[in-house]
């Protein structure tokens, strides 16, 4: 392995050691401030690792042809280390700052959605309502003074119906409808004295049990 081949190996890997750190921060960072994402923990960790052995593997390709040695390894701790030392701080505070940016940003678009249109919608729907009241109000009125002067006709009407009822439809219905009740008020004084009977008996029961020496 040539001297060059060592030090694209050496900055590949450092370089691979420190990218993997800062993506674990941040997308560990966004899930500690956005809680209602914490439930996609397990499958960030899982698409994290993909990621580590992809880059780890690119990098290892680009620098050195994919030749795997013990220091490579040793690489991406020192790598990750310094990150540590260096950068963390940067990162996660860049990376917090962002987080309370967008969710500053997406409160106030939320706001300006509920002060454009959802409060128009719902002044538009009061509105209609009390239209609505207004019209049918008003249409009541009109029907009333249309109407009163139908009033005795509608009367009369109404009372040639009633007359018309006993006349006809009574006389036809009545001999139906009479069985039926005494039909089913014979079933239900039945049911209601067998009720009251098996009510009668459990009482008893209860106080010959209560009755009987110990």
């Amino acid at each position: 392995m040539s001297l060059w081949t060592q030090y694209l190996t050496v900055f590949a890997m450092s370089a691979s050691g420190a990218v993997l750190g800062a993506v674990y921060d941040v997308y560990r960072t966004i899930l500690s401030e956005w809680k209602y994402l914490r439930w996609m923990g397990s499958i960030l960790d899982f698409v994290f690792w993909i990621f580590a052995l992809g880059l780890t593997l690119w990098a290892l390709h680009w620098a050195n042809d994919g030749d795997v040695r013990l220091y490579v390894f040793l690489l991406l701790g020192i790598g990750l280390v310094l990150y540590r030392l260096w950068f963390r701080k940067l990162v996660v505070g860049s990376t917090v700052r962002i987080v309370l940016a967008l969710t500053y940003a997406m409160k106030m678009i939320y706001r300006f959605f509920l002060v454009a249109v959802v409060g128009p919608l719902l002044w538009l729907w009061r509105f209609t309502l009390v239209l609505l009241r207004v019209i049918d109000r008003t249409a009541t009125v009109f029907e009333n003074i249309i109407l009163w002067p139908f009033g005795p006709l509608l009367r009369a009407v109404a009372w040639i119906g009633r007359l018309l009822y006993r006349w006809t439809v009574r006389p036809l219905v009545h001999p139906v409808i009479r069985p039926l009740r005494k039909f089913f008020a014979d079933v239900k004084g039945k049911w209601q004295g067998l009720l009251s009977r098996v009510a009668k008996w459990l009482v008893d029961s209860n106080e010959d049990d209560d009755n009987k020496p110990k």
